[in-house]
């Protein structure tokens, strides 16, 4: 039950910030020149943060081995940018 409470949050937050960045996109194309770059160092730090917020999960949460979490960006930003692509979340 908590897990699915979770997908339903990150879901939420996922598309809202597809959402600020398309829009951001839309009133700044010049940001896409510098889309590609800005995205590697993003996920550098979300990586960061996830392997620290794993460490305080509770509630029975799984917490993943820092080993699990890739080193390298693994979605194409296509990817990201899909309002319907989740990677393996579903």
């Amino acid at each position: 039950m908590i897990t699915e409470i979770m997908k339903v949050s990150w879901y939420s937050s996922i598309t809202e910030h597809r959402f600020r960045i398309k829009k951001d996109l839309q009133e700044n194309p010049s940001f896409k020149n510098y889309l590609h770059e800005v995205i590697f160092i993003a996920y550098a730090d979300a990586r960061k943060l996830a392997i620290k917020e794993s460490k305080n999960a509770k509630l029975g949460v799984r917490k993943p081995d820092e080993s699990e979490y890739p080193l390298d960006l693994p979605f194409t930003l296509e990817q990201l940018l899909d309002e319907d692509f989740y990677g393996d979340m579903l």
